[in-house]
């Protein structure tokens, strides 16, 4: 039995470790609007819910070539306003080719430059729910009671195990 209970808190230790580490690394891998982007791929919880997403939902998007993006495309793109940025989903009405590295999308009576075009709705891979527990993770205070606290708690269990064995653990040699 205990080598069963053994077996199964390894698992979850380990599972947990995964978890930490996936959500440092979220932090860590922040683009400029403050999202997390791996390469081209982006990161997105959805805060709303409509038609396709509900709230909570994790998508994962893939910034797609100017040359993809076409009228009449369901895009996802950052918007900047009053300093904060937030991703909005819209369908391009016009394209502006500026040059060939820069081009202006018009959504719904508004404008970004294509450096603000996160990815393609049809190009999307939605996770449900997980991007509840990612959203969480990623938080000041859900990554400090569900990362920090416990890595400190077992810290402070090492150390007293390493005082215990200094001090208690050289008389048994004697």
């Amino acid at each position: 039995m205990k080598k069963v209970l053994k077996f199964i808190l390894s698992i979850f230790s380990f599972l947990y470790l995964i978890v930490a580490v996936f959500a440092v690394v979220c932090l860590l891998k922040r683009n400029d609007f403050g999202y997390p982007q791996f390469n081209n791929k982006t990161l997105i919880v959805i805060d709303e819910t409509d038609g396709y997403y509900e709230k909570g939902d994790l998508v994962i998007l893939a910034k797609p070539d100017n040359k993809d993006v076409n009228t009449n495309d369901a895009v996802f793109f950052y918007e900047t306003e009053f300093k904060k940025n937030t991703v909005g989903i819209g369908t391009i009405t016009e394209k502006e080719i500026i040059n060939e590295n820069e081009v202006t999308y018009h959504v719904a009576g508004t404008s970004f430059s294509s450096e603000y075009l996160i990815g393609k709705v049809s190009g999307s891979v939605k996770y449900p729910f997980i991007g509840k527990i990612l959203s969480v993770l990623t938080s000041k205070w859900g990554f400090f009671f569900v990362v920090i606290i416990p890595f400190f708690i077992l810290f402070m269990i090492e150390l007293f195990a390493i005082y215990t064995e200094l001090k208690y653990g050289s008389k048994k040699k004697k």
